[in-house]
């Protein structure tokens, strides 16, 4: 939803510009995320003037603690990954890394509903209306492109995706280790309708709270919440299939790096240390001037 949603996919947009690989793509892509984030917002509902120039304060604001507070955290936390990987991974790393990113994606929420909930106190029935259209759009294209209708289509891109996130990290994988990971996305393609059916519960669960909150105070920690405690109004089963989830990834994850050649985990410190070292050459730049 949007722009509170715009806010932490632009926050991850941020970081997840580092897999683009090379210094300057890297650097680019972060200097320039407030452009990209307002043209993200633009899908989800129009702005009037005053609204688009406090979204952009708040977005300039928002990218500023992010590179001054968050940067050098990842810094440190992809230096330790560094070193664990390097010895080899077990599952106590894995959890130790799921951990870390919870607590960064909590705080990119509390900070993104803190500054989004000024904007979204000042949306009209009209501009929610329109809100609540837009998404029903943007899921159908979803639902598309993920292909949520047609099971094999999905399985097929579904594990094309996973071997690409672990072929970056690693390069090119082996026979084995591309079908270790087609038969963890068959083990769990159900949970890919779930998981759609649940983000729409929480699309629902956003508008009603900025149809209803219009104090900025009590709508942010509250929207917060949504994002960072999902589960709170999560069905039992798909707590459970999630949980079953993240425990099998952990497993795959040991597996995949066991399987690793000394070059894959070569590749992969050598990446870490790189995107370490970009986090750090950006938390020292001096915020670049909002585009208009």
């Amino acid at each position: 939803m949007m722009p509170v949603g715009t806010l932490l996919r632009g926050a991850l947009v941020m970081v997840i510009a580092l897999a683009l690989g090379g210094c300057t793509a890297v650097r680019l892509a972060y200097n320039n995320a407030d452009v990209l984030v307002r043209y993200m917002a633009s899908d989800y509902v129009g702005l009037d003037p005053s609204q688009a120039d406090e979204f952009k304060v708040r977005l300039a604001r928002f990218h500023g603690w992010h590179r001054a507070q968050e940067l050098p955290a990842y810094a440190a936390f992809l230096s330790e990954a560094g070193r664990r990987l390097e010895k080899g991974v077990v599952e106590e790393d894995v959890a130790w890394a799921a951990a870390q990113l919870r607590a960064h994606y909590r705080r990119l929420a509390v900070q993104a509903t803190r500054d989004a909930a000024l904007v979204l106190v000042t949306l009209s029935s009209a501009q929610i209306a329109d809100m609540e259209k837009n998404l029903v759009e943007i899921n159908a294209k979803f639902a598309r492109e993920h292909h949520l209708d047609e099971q094999d289509k999905r399985l097929r891109r579904n594990a094309k995706q996973m071997n690409k996130q672990f072929d970056d990290w690693l390069g090119s994988l082996t026979d084995a280790q591309e079908a270790r990971i087609e038969r963890f996305v068959r083990e769990h393609d159900a949970l890919s309708v779930s998981r759609f059916e649940d983000r729409k519960r929480r699309q629902r669960e956003g508008v009603a709270l900025i149809r209803s909150e219009r104090d900025p105070a009590l709508l942010a920690p509250r929207l917060a919440e949504l994002f960072v405690d999902p589960d709170a109004g999560r069905a039992a089963d798909v707590r459970v299939a999630l949980a079953r989830y993240e425990a099998d990834l952990t497993r795959l994850i040991v597996d995949i790096d066991r399987s690793s050649s000394t070059e894959q985990r070569n590749q992969a410190v050598r990446r870490v240390a790189r995107y370490a070292n970009d986090f750090q050459v950006l938390a020292a730049q001096r915020p670049v001037a909002a585009s208009p």
